[in-house]
């Protein structure tokens, strides 16, 4: 190396390339031989110009070409032997830092020294604690590192390409005239079909927009096949957020997108994520996500924009006002619903393609014409407080993608005129033939009531809407009888006296509780106000709970109506504690 160089100079020792180019320079000029400089020292400058210029005299002697082919053969075993001097100069280096002193004579025993730099330090055992927790902190760290970059990834795609949106994204699809190489490739199990669907079909499922309301149990199903079978555009209408407790039978989304992973207290909204598993899925089709609730305000623009209406909800006003909705905007609706391990299924508003003029008379009854009378016991009625088997709103689902698409493609015979009723304890499916239209019917008759969205929202007031109910200002509730589970945990801890009512179903009780509530269903409340009168006796306050806030909210509504019309006697006062056991 050139400080190896450097050094020799310095104490007038030729390093091997040097000695290699010197020596080989004296025996091949016409000196002959070597002398003693060539391992004492270096050529002085006189005597390397007096060697050019017998080299130049010499030029065209005819010995010089020999001695200059044997040069170039010595010049490149040179070269050799002076890489390897550098190898072995640098490997040196490496096991004595202090290689010149001992070459100098500094050390007393140069050998012993050598040996003392070369030792290393002894090996750590393998079972050594503080290595074995060194290693497994590493581990977990790698793992953390891994995992916030997935989650980088995930908000970075979720933000870039995935937004919530609006009615006016909605686009208007065009007719498909013929299929791509690579359309023909993706569904062509369904182009094989000789049952009228085909080519046909499916260039018409391409040109179609459907409407799914709902992104939960059923509409997991039926935005999943929807979106693989290939329909041109779905538009995902969903409000709510993404939570653990959905995972067993929404399939639809990730456990990552949950409430309560991550240290994330508010999960990824469902629309938005059911857009992103049907784009994973289907990359071909185009897909709008609205985070609303269906309202006498917008469902009919909505359902206006579409071909088909699917009704996956958990609420019956969403049912009343998409029914209402599709009459009066002539659309096509497939309805289903499941609850604890039935379901059932039906189409409302569809009109047979065939030519036959007796047939098209022939109009079925719609939501209304089947449940004219809106029970109001039924608002209590929902998978959060009466539970659900996984997979029974899964099938309901995958039944109503079947009808959609039949619907689409006006192949085989669609359910508008039969109700379907799935058991699926006896795995029995039982059919019923629908009655004809009915002659009063509040929407669908000639003396129909119902002429517009509002009268239809007018009509649903006192029926259960969406579990939203209880979102920030929307409880209905004055301020102040809004209570934080911080503030009610104080009031436990001073001891005030107070009755806590836990208005959630019996089984959500007994699952767990707080110490002293009282449990009196929802359902039953308005049966049993004498009871909270008697609890209260004019001196106690009353806490109303349950799981998220919502039906305590609706509680406290009933009970302070019952307060201030004097029907109920004997209760002091009532509040609501906001979010529930889930908040506590």
């Amino acid at each position: 190396s050139a400080a190896a160089r450097e050094d020799t100079s310095v104490r007038g020792v030729l390093s091997p390339s040097d000695w290699g180019s010197t020596f080989g320079a004296s025996v091949f000029n016409d000196g002959g031989g070597a002398d003693s400089t060539v391992v004492a020292r270096q050529n002085t400058p006189s005597e390397t110009n007096k060697e050019v210029e017998s080299n130049k005299k010499n030029k065209n002697d005819p010995t010089t070409s020999k001695k200059r082919s044997s040069w170039k053969i010595f010049q490149w075993w040179s070269d050799l032997i002076s890489r390897a001097s550098r190898s072995a100069t640098s490997l040196l280096n490496q096991h004595s830092p202090n290689l010149n002193d001992i070459l100098d004579g500094n050390e007393e025993n140069p050998l012993a020294a050598v040996d003392e730099r070369r030792r290393v330090a002894p090996s750590i055992p393998e079972d050594n604690d503080e290595v074995l927790a060194l290693r497994e902190e590493v581990a977990m760290l790698k793992k953390r590192v891994e995992e916030m970059e997935n989650e980088t990834k995930n908000n970075a795609d979720i933000n870039g390409t995935l937004h919530l949106e609006t009615a006016d994204d909605i686009p208007s699809m065009p007719q498909i005239q013929m299929l791509q190489p690579d359309q023909i490739s993706r569904y062509s199990r369904q182009l094989l079909l000789n049952d009228g669907f085909g080519v046909t079909g499916q260039k018409q499922l391409l040109s179609s927009s459907i409407l799914v309301v709902g992104a939960g149990g059923i509409g997991s199903t039926v935005l999943l096949y929807l979106a693989a079978a290939g329909v041109g555009h779905i538009t995902v209408v969903d409000y709510d957020y993404v939570e653990m407790t959905n995972l067993h039978r929404q399939i639809i989304h990730k456990d990552s997108n949950a409430s309560g992973v991550n240290d994330s207290t508010l999960g990824l909204n469902k629309a938005l994520s059911a857009k992103q598993a049907m784009l994973d899925l289907n990359p071909s089709i185009s897909c709008t996500a609205l985070d609303v609730m269906i309202t006498g305000e917008n469902a009919l623009e909505l359902v206006s924009k579409h071909d088909v209406v699917v009704d996956a909800c958990d609420n019956p006003r969403t049912r009343y006002l998409l029914n209402d909705a599709c009459i009066l905007g002539g659309k096509p609706l497939v309805s289903g619903s499941a609850m604890g391990t039935e379901g059932q299924l039906t189409v409302c508003n569809y009109q047979p393609k065939q030519s036959d003029s007796e047939v098209k008379k022939k109009q079925s009854a719609c939501y209304r014409c089947l449940y004219p009378k809106q029970v109001l016991s039924e608002g209590c009625k929902s998978c959060s407080d009466n539970g659900v088997l996984g997979p029974v709103p899964g099938i309901i689902g995958t039944l109503q993608a079947v009808e959609a698409i039949k619907v689409v493609t006006g192949i085989g015979n669609v359910m508008h005129d039969r109700l379907m009723m799935y058991d699926s304890l006896h795995c029995s499916f039982l059919n019923t033939k629908k009655p004809p239209q009915k002659k009063n019917c509040a929407v669908c008759s000639s003396v129909a009531t119902i002429k517009s969205m509002k009268d239809s929202a007018d009509s649903l007031e006192q029926v259960r809407g969406p579990s939203v109910c209880a979102l920030p200002n929307r409880d209905g509730l004055s301020p102040n009888q809004n209570v934080s589970c911080d503030d009610y945990n104080n009031l436990r801890e001073e001891g005030k006296p107070h009755v806590l009512l836990d208005v959630r179903v019996t089984r959500q009780f007994e699952m767990c509780s707080l110490d002293g509530s009282v449990n009196l269903p929802l359902e039953e409340l308005e049966s049993k106000l004498a009871e909270v009168g008697e609890l209260s006796n004019g001196e106690l306050p009353v806490y109303c709970l349950c799981r998220r806030g919502f039906a305590s909210a609706e509680a406290v509504k009933i009970l302070q109506k019952a307060k201030d019309d004097d029907s109920a006697k004997g209760i002091h006062s009532v509040y609501n504690i906001s979010g529930g056991l889930n908040s506590w």
